[in-house]
């Protein structure tokens, strides 16, 4: 449910609080050099192949997991909390096919330059607007119909990535009954290892949506001229922090409740495991926990920050790297 309220709270904000159309003139853009559009595009197509690829992978690795030896009402249940966020995620993307003239996320950074500067790209085979091409109508300006698409595909692919990779933490919460304190240790390593796994891949997503994100949102910047590119990146650049905040509480919401739970089942185990130690010789508790891969260290603790604060960081080195110029 977590994650669940943080998708409200996004489009809440997004909805009410967020310019739905910033007024940017296009008398920003710089005129001649109409070949710089194809720095934004070729950056763009490049994110959008690539998050598309680990996209798949997120899902393909939920797979393997519902693939193993698993009982059929957390099979059931896996499938509806993924369809659930799954439909959560694309219904942008409903919205918009049923109203096409309706806001579009690079309103907040000024449709008319964002318009603008990408209409001076072409597609090939696009010579009027009825022309058919690779997904679908080009449309009055044929690049704007390609991000548009391009944008709605990834949405979806995005949908299903968050929703195995929300599904795939909570089933690091695996259990199986038994009485012999060995086992249980085992189990619980083994839970502790596959949710800092499921952390990193989620991490490595989520920081590569970061990075698609901040490369549709530079894609006019080539085109803007110096005097004025200082301003508008400053906007881009706010933007891409918001959204990459977004992404860092998304990863918070649904690691920091499992990571919770399995630290409380390792003090309980290991409480236990102290009170059935033989009379006059107290277990060290400290010592039982690392000997059976139950204990974090410092290095641990510090990965685990680094990858729920990777999308904000991504966020800002979109804004400070030349490739966003």
């Amino acid at each position: 449910m977590v994650p669940i309220v943080i998708f409200w709270l996004n489009a809440l904000i997004s909805k009410h609080l967020m310019a739905s159309d910033l007024d940017v003139p296009p008398d920003i853009l710089q005129d001649g050099r109409h070949w710089l559009e194809a720095v934004g595009r070729y950056r763009f197509l490049a994110a959008t192949w690539f998050f598309a690829a680990l996209a798949v992978l997120a899902v393909a690795v939920l797979v393997r997991t519902l693939m193993r030896p698993t009982a059929r009402q957390t099979r059931l249940a896996a499938v509806a909390t993924m369809v659930v966020i799954f439909l959560l995620a694309v219904t942008p993307v409903i919205q918009q096919n049923l109203n096409p003239d309706g806001t579009r996320l690079y309103h907040r950074l000024g449709a008319a330059v964002f318009e603008t500067a990408l209409a001076r790209g072409n597609l090939p085979g696009c010579v009027g607007p009825d022309d058919l091409w690779l997904l679908g109508r080009c449309g009055d300006i044929p690049v704007v119909s390609l991000f548009n698409r391009l944008m709605d595909i990834v949405t979806v692919l995005a949908g299903l990535a968050v929703g195995a990779l929300i599904v795939g933490m909570i089933l690091c919460l695996e259990t199986r009954h038994s009485d012999d304190f060995e086992e249980a240790a085992a189990q619980l390593a083994q839970n502790l290892r596959q949710m800092r796994q499921q952390l990193y891949l989620s991490s490595l997503i989520l920081t590569f949506g970061m990075l698609f994100a901040t490369s549709w949102m530079h894609w006019p910047l080539p085109m803007v001229s110096e005097a004025e590119r200082g301003p508008y990146g400053s906007i881009v650049l706010a933007s891409a922090l918001f959204t990459g905040t977004y992404f860092s509480l998304l990863l918070l919401s649904f690691y920091l409740p499992v990571a919770l739970i399995l630290d409380e089942r390792v003090r309980l185990l290991a409480e236990k495991a102290g009170q059935s130690a033989p009379a006059g010789e107290p277990l060290d508790i400290i010592g039982w926990r690392a000997s059976h891969g139950l204990k974090d260290g410092a290095s641990e603790y510090i990965r685990a920050g680094f990858a729920l604060t990777a999308p904000i960081l991504a966020a800002f080195a979109g804004g400070i790297s030349p490739i966003a110029l």
